[in-house]
């Protein structure tokens, strides 16, 4: 129980915030490298946001 609060408290926002920078990547390499600066940073700060409360929120029941 103690590794699934470590994980989702600080390694779910992590890996979430990289899932979404590579995968926004490969978007803008197929797109022909046009400029996605604004979205990839909101995108994934918003998406490892989202991840973490409902990780935490998950430990906490």
């Amino acid at each position: 129980m103690v590794v699934f609060a470590f994980s989702a408290v600080y390694l779910v926002p992590i890996f979430s915030f990289l899932f979404v920078f590579i995968f926004l990547k490969a978007i803008e390499k197929i797109v022909h490298k046009r400029s996605y600066h604004m979205e990839l940073f909101w995108s994934c700060t918003l998406f490892a946001l989202t991840m973490w409360s409902i990780s935490v929120s998950i430990t906490l029941r």
